[in-house]
């Protein structure tokens, strides 16, 4: 049984890497502890030999040689031989060569050990490396069991961890998209609208504080959602154009020419609003600056277009809108969006079924 806890831990995945000081000195310790209790069993067959000081310091250094060639043989196994696509080739291949080296050094250095230091009758010599052969044989089969098993232990809990963190890292671009819609910028501008309207136009005063209610209700309860239906986005991006139609007015106009198949594709949350939030941010909009805003889809992707009239003074961009987009796109759909900027700037988002 120590062989196989030797060979278990000898090869458990990572976090227990070769390199680490303390698995060094776990195979070396049991490599030594077999070797002796292996040399121990054999000579306590034999009437020819007693049990010596020597013989068995030998036999552990030969037990901690084998047991690091055996760690190693197993590493490159792994790489060349993977088990998840090769199950049976993989457990062949590490009953063949872990058995044959292990059986081959031994037999060697026992052989040489009858030429230095003396003969040994030929029917204890071929009974011992018979015996030797089964068990060897046998633990190694059981060892390869066991490490599959712990294999598929270990990889499903790797699988866990990075569930985990994917989930983290989706929740954490959430929480910034979030965090940029219920900037103190965006929520003055629009106080500073209602207190306007309120004097002038009591009737769209209440239809924008309603608007303004149901975009911030929607973002409060859709940033833990990794993607959401594109109708039931365009809804809400239906509320923004409104806030946006009443701060501008004429001076920024959008158009929506979704396909009818693609408006049940999905979306990453305030996709399209941090988009339209993005061209109102880098443009000047008056009489001689109208923006023009363009949605529409393909079969691949839904693009995002507008005009570009000219930069807003002091504007400070980092571009941190569109890398939380491209970054949600590449964490979920393992594709990023595409950007042009010259006579238009042109946002392509891959449609998500």
């Amino acid at each position: 049984m120590a062989y196989v806890v030797y060979l278990c831990c000898m090869r458990l995945p990572k976090p227990f890497d070769h390199k680490n000081l303390k698995n060094h000195l776990l195979i070396s310790l049991i490599g030594l502890i077999l070797g002796v209790l292996l040399y121990y069993y054999f000579s306590s067959d034999s009437v020819e030999k007693a049990f010596g000081f020597g013989e068995a310091t030998l036999s552990g250094a030969l037990g901690i040689i084998i047991s690091f060639l055996i760690y190693f043989i197993s590493r490159k196994l792994d790489q060349y031989i993977p088990w998840k696509t090769n199950l049976l080739a993989r457990i062949f291949a590490g009953l063949v060569s872990e058995f044959t080296i292990a059986f081959l050094i031994i037999n060697s250095a026992f052989y040489l050990y009858i030429q230095v230091f003396g003969s040994i009758a030929p029917e204890v010599y071929q009974s011992g490396l018979i015996k030797l052969a089964i068990i060897l044989f046998i633990l190694i089969f059981v060892y390869n069991i066991i490490y599959f098993a712990l294999y598929s232990y270990y990889s499903y809990a790797r699988v866990q961890i990075e569930a985990v963190k994917f989930e983290r890292k989706q929740i954490d671009l959430q929480l910034k998209a979030l965090k940029s819609h219920l900037s103190a910028h965006f929520l003055f501008n629009n106080l500073n609208t209602i207190s306007s309207l309120a004097y002038k136009d009591a009737k769209t005063a209440e239809k924008f504080i309603r608007g303004l209610a149901n975009l911030y209700n929607y973002t409060l309860n859709s940033y833990h959602s990794k993607l959401v239906f594109l109708d039931e986005e365009l809804s809400i991006v239906q509320f923004y154009l409104f806030l946006l139609k009443t701060q501008y007015g004429p001076n920024i106009n959008c158009r929506i020419d979704i396909q009818k198949e693609a408006l049940k594709s999905k979306i990453p949350p305030l996709t399209l609003q941090m988009l339209l939030e993005n061209t109102v941010k880098h443009n000047v909009m008056d009489a001689q600056n109208a923006l023009q805003i363009d949605v529409y889809s393909d079969e691949e992707n839904i693009t995002v277009k507008n005009n570009i009239t000219k930069a807003p003074k002091n504007l400070n961009s980092f571009n941190i809108g569109l890398k939380n987009i491209e970054s949600r796109y590449q964490l979920i759909h393992k594709q990023g969006i595409s950007i042009s900027n010259n006579t238009h700037f042109i946002v392509k988002l891959p449609i998500i079924k």
